[in-house]
């Protein structure tokens, strides 16, 4: 039976343990991380092994990513990093990109960029944290470049006015970015004239400390 041609990029404990099992299991595995010392701990145990930056649109270009069944992205300390790798993979062709992820949002917005699998292998940091304080209509919350991106439910507070009317971007400095179906697996329409009922599920973006304290249930 034909084995499969993987390129796994990012050799931390989850790199690793893919690339090591693939290996294993007969397919061809590529290995690429700018640790040196990694490289060369793991380099025995694959086909291929290179130092390199998978931010680096050259580095994407000359390993021909189009070659491989799927590439797994494992790295995931520096978001704007997944969003480069994944888009220059994207761009350069690759059949499959399959990429780690810590968060629900991040998880959405690595689909909407063209990821074809999303996998999350640890507990989400955000999600623990909004726990902690109790804020039970924020379920996932992600500090990006200033301001946050946040899954939230609709309070009593907010619901049966028009959109226009709450003018959220314009007093609270918040944007809602998606408004999904009771069953949050779809994504809604909305508009100026669009009226929230309580408990409806949006993702919205703008200020951190807004978000918080208009969607804990609290007015400002």
């Amino acid at each position: 039976m034909a084995k499969n041609s993987y390129a796994v990029f990012g050799m931390g404990a989850f790199g690793a343990k893919v690339a090591t099992t693939l290996a294993n299991s007969g397919n061809t595995v590529l290995i690429c991380d700018r640790n040196a010392a990694r490289i060369e701990e793991l380099k025995d145990k694959v086909a291929d092994a290179i130092i390199a930056d998978a931010t680096s649109e050259e580095v994407i270009r000359e390993l021909n990513v189009s070659k491989f069944d799927a590439v797994i992205l494992g790295m995931s300390s520096y978001f704007e990093s997944q969003v480069l790798a994944l888009t220059l993979l994207k761009q350069a062709g690759a059949k499959k990109v399959f990429i780690k992820s810590k968060s629900t949002i991040q998880e959405k917005i690595l689909y909407r960029l063209g990821a074809d699998e999303v996998i999350q292998p640890e507990l989400d940091v955000a999600s623990r944290l909004a726990r902690r304080l109790s804020l039970a209509n924020i379920s996932d919350i992600f500090e990006f470049k200033g301001s946050a991106i946040a899954d939230v439910i609709v309070p009593a507070s907010l619901e049966n006015i028009p959109l226009h009317e709450l003018d959220l971007r314009g007093k609270y400095n918040i944007t809602i970015l998606l408004k999904y179906t009771p069953d949050g697996l779809n994504v809604c329409a909305i508009g100026p004239d669009t009226v929230l009922k309580a408990g409806d599920q949006l993702t919205v973006f703008g200020d951190q400390k807004s978000i918080i304290e208009l969607f804990k249930g609290n007015q400002l």
